[in-house]
C-alpha cells in the first residue's frame, strides 16, 4: 500500500478498539470508525461515555522523529516569512487598536502548552480593558458589550490571532495543533492531560477548529485533540491549514 493511501486511511479514522456508552441508559456501541463524519461534536454525551473513552484510549507512543523535525522546520519557516510579510499590516492593526480604545495593542495571557507547562500567548486586544480577565469569552453573559469596534472586525476574521506567529517562531506553539485554553478552563485541561494531548505543542489552528470551532462541546474538543495528536502527520497538517482558511473565510462555527 502506498504512503498516500496509508495517510488517507489514518488521517480521520478512529481505531475501533473500544466500546463506549452513547445513551443515557445502557446502550453500548462501537466508537464511530469515521470520526470526522459520524462523531457528533456538538452533542454532550454522558459522563460514562467520556470516562470509558479516556480509560480505553491508546495514544501513539512512536517517537516520529522525522515528522517532528519537518513540522518544527515548517513552523519556523512559515512563521518567519509570515511575520516579515505581515509586519506592516500588523503595525496598522496595532495603531487602529490604540486609536479605537484605551489600552495596549497586544493582549498577553497565560495558557497551557506542551508538557502541561504554562506559556505566554499573544493576541491583538479585541476587548475593552474593563472586560473580565483570565476567562473564556464563552462564559460572558453578553460578550458584545466588551468588544471594541476594531476588536469585532479582528475576531470576525481571526486577525487577533496573528501575534501568535511569534509564539510559533520561538517554539511555544505550532501552526497546527490544539487550541490552548485559559488556565481557568480546568476541566478541559484536565481531560486533555489524561488523554496525553499535552505531549504536543498547541497550535494557532487545529482539528477541532476546522470541525466546529466554538460549536464544539469542550469534552468533545479534548477527544478531537487527542485523536489529532495520535494521528498527526505532515500531510494532515497541510490539509488542516487549507481547511482553516476556508473556515475563517466562511466564519463557520465562529460565534463572535
Amino acid at each position: 500500500m502506498s504512503n498516500s493511501a496509508v495517510t488517507r486511511t489514518d488521517n480521520m479514522t478512529l481505531d475501533k478498539s473500544t466500546e463506549v456508552l452513547k445513551s443515557e441508559v445502557t446502550q453500548i456501541v462501537d466508537l464511530p470508525s469515521d470520526f470526522e463524519e459520524e462523531f457528533d461534536y456538538k452533542k454532550q454525551y454522558t459522563d460514562e461515555f467520556y470516562e470509558q473513552y479516556i480509560t480505553s484510549f491508546k495514544p501513539n507512543t512512536k517517537k516520529r522523529y522525522a515528522y517532528r523535525f519537518f513540522k518544527r522546520s515548517f513552523d519556523i519557516l512559515v512563521s518567519l516569512i509570515a511575520l516579515v510579510i505581515l509586519a506592516l499590516p500588523m503595525l496598522i492593526i496595532a495603531i487602529a487598536i490604540r486609536l479605537d480604545s484605551n489600552g495596549p495593542a497586544i493582549f498577553k495571557h497565560e495558557r497551557m502548552g506542551k508538557d502541561g507547562e504554562v506559556f505566554t500567548c499573544y493576541k491583538f486586544r479585541s476587548m475593552k480593558m474593563t472586560a473580565p480577565k483570565a476567562c473564556a469569552t464563552s462564559v460572558f453573559k453578553d460578550a458584545d458589550e466588551y468588544f471594541t469596534k476594531v476588536g469585532k472586525v479582528l475576531r470576525r476574521f481571526s486577525l487577533d490571532e496573528l501575534p501568535q506567529l511569534w509564539c510559533v517562531l520561538v517554539g511555544s506553539m505550532s501552526i497546527i495543533g490544539y487550541r490552548p485554553v485559559v488556565l481557568t478552563e480546568q476541566k478541559c485541561n484536565d481531560m486533555r492531560r489524561r488523554l496525553g494531548v499535552f505531549s504536543a505543542r498547541p497550535g494557532i489552528s487545529g482539528f477541532a477548529q476546522v470541525h466546529g470551532r466554538d460549536d464544539v462541546y469542550y469534552k468533545n474538543k479534548a477527544i478531537m485533540d487527542a485523536e489529532y495528536v495520535k494521528k498527526a502527520n505532515f500531510w494532515l497538517d497541510i490539509k488542516l491549514i487549507f481547511q482553516t482558511v476556508g473556515v475563517v473565510l466562511s466564519r463557520k462555527g465562529n460565534k463572535d
